[in-house]
């Protein structure tokens, strides 16, 4: 049985033409030319590093979004590498349905799309290579379409591109149990839907594992994004994967909490800001900032000076989640005026962060007023 090898590119929900979470519609639109850009950064990555197949585990677009100059950029970039097999498992995002956009749209004959919830196949006889796949013909798949099923000839390489949810059975977005995918007999299994990548993992001599998506878009998709790359070997029907990471991000979403506790100067405050946020962050990234703990109840932070020291990001948003550093026991008990404004406060300084941040606030503004002292400035 002669060796075969492959190289193999995966990839996964880049969703083109998405929004994104910046509240800078200016920014937000700078994001979507960057995503744009990366895309087109993996296309040349693939072709300068001479992939064999190009695997496009879902929501390659944002359906509801995606632009037709979009369309004519991906159109291009898969015809200029004519050599290279594209396969795509359409997603809950960009589904294979009448009318849409992998149905209307004319793809170079180097393309291939998966445009049934069954499971089925592609051969590339060449590469004594196998992919199978499915796609999502709805926004939502109930069911796994490659559990129980196995490929048809195990003495080829078998690749399964997959967009689905791992280890969740309730999921709307094609529950796959682990049995599913080391039980399967495939050689590799490329997965798309979970933004954040681990890696590649083995289990019972499968290789499978989710590429993560391409930039991220919002605080839940954390760090540098890219896709896997690497070669498929498989010889007398045992398989050897060398998979690896890439960077294709331009940018990064990243959250930062800083524990305030005891402190009682703002300088103090913007210096500790600063100091940790210039030591890991710059303009590749947008930061959440979460401040919390207990500072003194006079100490009032500037959200416009914080954002002033902070110029170097990109883009920043700063939740304040301190609480004033009172006695809370003591003035649960106290029959004054103070007492009473505390225990009107006190469900809020409990609730939910917006309640926190407000009743916190108001419980400096009025113990002040309640003192007879200058309101805290900002």
């Amino acid at each position: 049985m002669e060796p075969i090898s492959v190289k193999v590119l995966h990839c996964a929900d880049i969703h083109l033409d998405s929004p994104f979470a910046d509240r800078d519609p200016e920014k937000a639109a700078v994001r979507r030319s960057e995503l744009r850009g990366a895309f087109s950064s993996l296309m040349t990555y693939a072709r300068l590093n001479e992939a064999d197949i190009v695997l496009i585990a879902g929501d390659l677009f944002d359906s509801e979004f995606v632009t037709s100059e979009t369309i004519s950029l991906v159109l291009r970039e898969f015809a200029r590498n004519a050599s290279c097999r594209f396969v795509i498992s359409p997603g809950n995002h960009d589904p294979y349905t009448q009318n849409g956009i992998y149905d209307k749209t004319d793809f170079p004959p180097n393309v291939y799309i998966f445009d049934d919830n069954r499971l089925s196949v592609f051969s590339f006889d060449d590469l004594n290579t196998d992919v199978y796949g499915y796609a999502f013909t709805s926004p939502s798949l109930e069911y796994n379409p490659f559990a129980g099923r196995r490929p048809e000839n195990s003495g080829r390489l078998n690749i399964l591109c997959a967009h689905g949810e791992l280890g969740a059975a309730a999921s709307l977005n094609c529950p796959i149990k682990l049995t599913d995918i080391t039980s399967g007999g495939f050689d590799y299994v490329a997965l798309g839907h979970i933004h954040n990548s681990d890696g590649v993992s083995l289990a019972n001599g499968v290789y499978y594992g989710y590429s993560g998506c391409l930039e991220g878009r919002d605080f839940g998709e954390c760090g540098y994004k890219g896709a896997l790359f690497g070669s498929i070997n498989k010889t007398d029907g045992v398989c050897k994967a060398d998979i690896r990471g890439l960077r294709f991000s331009k940018r990064r979403y990243e959250i930062l909490t800083l524990n305030l506790t005891g402190m009682t100067d703002a300088e103090a405050v913007y210096d500790k800001i600063s100091a940790a946020v210039e030591k890991k962050y710059g303009n590749d990234t947008s930061l959440r900032l979460v401040l919390e703990g207990e500072i003194s109840p006079s100490l009032i932070l500037s959200e416009s000076i914080i954002r002033q020291n902070l110029e170097n990001l990109f883009s920043l948003q700063i939740k304040n989640n301190t609480l004033p550093l009172f006695d809370y026991a003591l003035l649960e008990k106290d029959q004054t005026i103070r007492g009473e404004y505390f225990r009107c406060l006190l469900p809020l300084l409990q609730g939910d962060e917006a309640d926190r941040s407000d009743a916190a606030l108001a419980l400096r503004y009025g113990f002040s007023a309640l003192a007879g002292s200058d309101i805290p400035a900002e």
